[in-house]
């Protein structure tokens, strides 16, 4: 019980106070902070600070390799970050984002007191995040007619926005057809408009990369769950019809505001931003092979050739700070996780091609790979096998 109401409190506090990067620790952190200690418990990080997760006999193989990853990703670049003289205060903006990746491994407690509570808990944040973005007093009838502003909290960068915006109507479309009748058609309208609300939201600061790829997952899980259904298939097809064509304005007008924001800025220097990175980790054979440790800063031509801690893409991000075999360590610990997903695709097809624009948008074109809702979201995706117990750490986690 602690550990869900300790999960439940931090993701209140975190969707109505918090938000996605905080510029420093305030009260709302300080709250969402103890509601996770809450969540994971003492003998949890325990027995992965410990190592004894790799030897635990209930150890599922990601929560093994996710182990071995932690432990060379905390203490290997940190080492590193000293050697290098790096900012003790940039080095904990690091490692935060760090243990928020590893989450999965971490928040085995709570998702196993409220495993089918934590999507919908995610979908609430990324309401809230929306909502509040909504109440800075943006005109609704503005969205595909200009690009608003994201805000200085840039609420919409969290990619439990951009989960809500697709799961929510896919999910108010499934509940149709599991019962159909007067609730089932209540609680899918409430569903359709609460990711509605999200995905206008994008809509209106033009997240290219989030509407696409919401599109794009959203077209894959009409084609599975239709691919022995043609007819289906079209009926899908004329509802999109119809609804584009009650909001042409909405649809048209985001598609040239994409297509303006494409021809004025590019790929946002990514590619200038990946050249940077391998130059500056190029410069030695130690920093090829163990990055320039966390806390370490790059002259990031994205973001005007200011001197900032992160890039757009977690590849690079690990390698210039933990270097290739960092960017290995992590790479095998996302790979464990890859089983969970198939499993999600079959049991819950429309939360798995939910939180794949979610996830893909954090570990290849965005920044919120360092996101307290990133790792949340990854928690998503393993919380089917929740079962397995704590390591023996000589210590039991409250009740």
């Amino acid at each position: 019980m602690v550990h869900a109401v300790g999960l439940a409190v931090a993701l209140l506090v975190y969707g109505c106070l918090g938000s996605p990067a905080p510029p420093g620790i305030g009260p709302a952190e300080a709250v969402i902070a103890f509601g996770l200690f809450c969540a994971v418990g003492v003998a949890r990080p325990l027995g992965v600070g410990s190592g004894l997760m790799l030897i635990a006999p209930a150890a599922r193989p990601h929560e093994i390799t996710g182990t071995a990853a932690f432990l060379y990703l905390l203490w290997v670049p940190s080492l590193r970050a000293a050697l290098m003289g790096n900012d003790p205060e940039d080095v904990l903006r690091d490692v935060i984002p760090l243990i928020y990746l590893f989450l999965p491994i971490l928040l085995v407690p709570a998702v196993k007191a409220g495993r089918d509570e934590l999507p919908w808990g995610m979908a609430a944040v990324g309401l809230l995040f929306a909502s509040r973005w909504w109440w800075s007093g943006v005109n609704p009838w503005s969205i595909g007619h200009f690009m608003l502003e994201e805000g200085d909290l840039y609420l919409l960068n969290s990619p439990a926005v951009l989960f809500a915006a697709v799961w929510l109507p896919l999910e108010g479309a499934a509940a149709l057809t599991r019962k159909p009748g007067a609730g089932s058609i209540a609680r899918a309208a409430a569903l359709v408009a609460g990711g509605a609300i999200a995905a206008a939201a994008l809509a209106g600061v033009v997240h290219r990369a989030a509407i696409m790829m919401a599109l794009a997952s959203v077209c894959c899980h009409v084609l599975y769950q239709t691919r022995r259904m043609p007819m289906a298939l079209v009926i899908v097809a004329v509802l999109v019809a119809g609804v584009a064509a009650v909001i042409p304005d909405l649809v048209l007008g985001t598609v040239q505001r994409i297509a303006t924001k494409t021809e004025t800025y590019g790929l946002n220097e990514r590619l200038a931003e990946t050249a940077v990175v391998f130059r500056q980790v190029g410069a030695s054979f130690a920093s090829v092979a163990f990055g320039e440790g966390w806390g370490a800063l790059v002259r990031n031509p994205a973001v005007g050739e200011l001197w900032v801690s992160y890039t757009h893409g977690l590849a690079t991000y690990m390698l210039l700070k933990t270097g290739i075999i960092g960017a290995l360590a992590t790479l095998a610990y996302l790979l464990s996780l890859w089983p969970s997903m198939v499993r999600l695709i079959s049991r819950e097809p429309s939360l798995a091609f939910a939180l794949a624009p979610a996830l893909g948008l954090g570990l290849f074109a965005h920044t919120s790979f360092k996101y307290l809702c990133f790792g949340l979201l990854l928690a998503v995706v393993t919380r089917g096998g929740a079962n397995a117990t704590p390591p023996p750490t000589g210590r039991s986690d409250a009740k």
